[in-house]
């Protein structure tokens, strides 16, 4: 590559690190180390950066190589004993945030709902992680917290409502959503 085609590259790198984080998350959910594996992803990308053909791309290209990286850390978690998500779950859900990523404005609304959680109390990050990411039922979640499923419906209701709110706030900003 020449030097004006690696700054392009590094800037398509750039711009994409929202879809990228958002992907990773997406198939790691919950997992330690999801950050390593975004820098482990943006390693691989610059390294194969000759394989790639600019004016390609390269959101399907990067998002390739992130499940890639992804999948290789989701075995290396099961040899820990870490629980994943099984491996046809995992293509699942590859398969349908790669659909929603190619849809034009959601990747603002990813790195928007991705910053708006990150805002969330612990105890309000937990119950959504349970309900969404993990799929828990609120019936086996109230068991284990101690609290009834009226008060769990009551919280999730109340959550959803403050991350719509702060959604529209990131979206509707000057800066647009911040990415974390």
């Amino acid at each position: 590559m020449t030097p004006e085609q690696e700054e392009q590259f590094v800037h398509l790198i750039a711009d994409h690190q929202g879809v990228i984080r958002s992907f990773i998350i997406s198939l790691l959910p919950g997992a330690p180390g999801v950050d390593d594996v975004i820098q482990e992803t943006n390693s691989v990308i610059w390294r194969k950066r000759d394989s790639f053909e600019l004016g390609t791309c390269f959101k399907s290209w990067a998002l390739t190589v992130a499940r890639f990286q992804a999948m290789s850390y989701r075995t290396s978690l099961r040899t820990r004993r870490w629980v994943t998500l099984d491996e046809n779950a995992a293509e699942l859900v590859a398969d349908e945030m790669e659909d929603l990523l190619s849809k034009p404005g959601e990747e603002g609304r990813l790195a928007a709902l991705h910053c708006c959680i990150g805002k969330l109390k612990d105890k309000e990050r937990e119950l959504i992680q349970h309900r969404y990411w993990h799929k828990t039922r609120l019936q086996d979640f109230a068991v284990s917290t101690g609290h009834s499923v009226g008060v769990l419906k009551v919280q999730l209701f109340r959550i959803r409502a403050a991350l719509k709110k702060c959604i529209e706030r990131e979206l509707g900003s000057d800066d647009g959503p911040v990415a974390t």
